[in-house]
């Protein structure tokens, strides 16, 4: 078992992009109830559009250089999918909206707290920028992960069906 502190949490650039998709089917597959885990949608196309300005991805490695988790941050500005619509948000702060997306850890390197971490160094990333509402979603039956969230400042502000007719808390967090 690894120390904390030898996992590097540092921001993915673009050549990464296979190695993250492949990380994100690996922990689908690996998930006995797939209503936790939507990967809908979740290409290589998909994450090039984020990488490419959309917003960015970081990653948890190890001390070898192996993948051992990822989250992905995204920017939705006006879109459908912003979650500051669900939340009642005036059109004028959408831009200011950030979704925590997408948040995995290959199952051997689980119980370090990598999510936590992923999730504090993307918000230190976006200190000092225009954002102030950071968003996520995390399924009602996925108790660890709203736990990540909430450890750090994240709380729930309703739950609602999402992505197809999943049941999903919404989570928030302003800075």
């Amino acid at each position: 078992m690894q120390e904390k502190d030898n996992y590097q949490i540092q921001r993915a650039d673009n050549n990464q992009i296979p190695e993250m998709h492949v990380l994100i089917m690996q922990v689908w597959e690996g998930v006995e109830n797939k209503d936790l885990f939507v990967v809908d949608g979740t290409t290589i196309e998909w994450l090039q559009r984020i990488m490419d300005g959309k917003g960015f991805g970081v990653t948890a490695r190890t001390p070898e250089g192996e993948l051992a988790g990822l989250l992905i941050v995204c920017f939705p500005g006006a879109d459908e999918d912003n979650m500051g619509w669900d939340i009642g948000l005036k059109e004028e702060e959408l831009a200011r909206v950030v979704h925590m997306d997408t948040a995995v850890v290959a199952e051997k390197h689980r119980g370090h707290g990598l999510e936590r971490r992923m999730l504090e160094y993307a918000e230190n990333c976006l200190k000092g920028t225009q954002y102030r509402y950071l968003m996520a979603t995390v399924s009602p039956d996925n108790p660890p992960s709203l736990r990540s969230g909430e450890r750090i400042g994240y709380h729930v502000v309703m739950t609602k069906e999402k992505y197809g007719g999943y049941l999903r808390h919404i989570l928030l967090k302003e800075i």
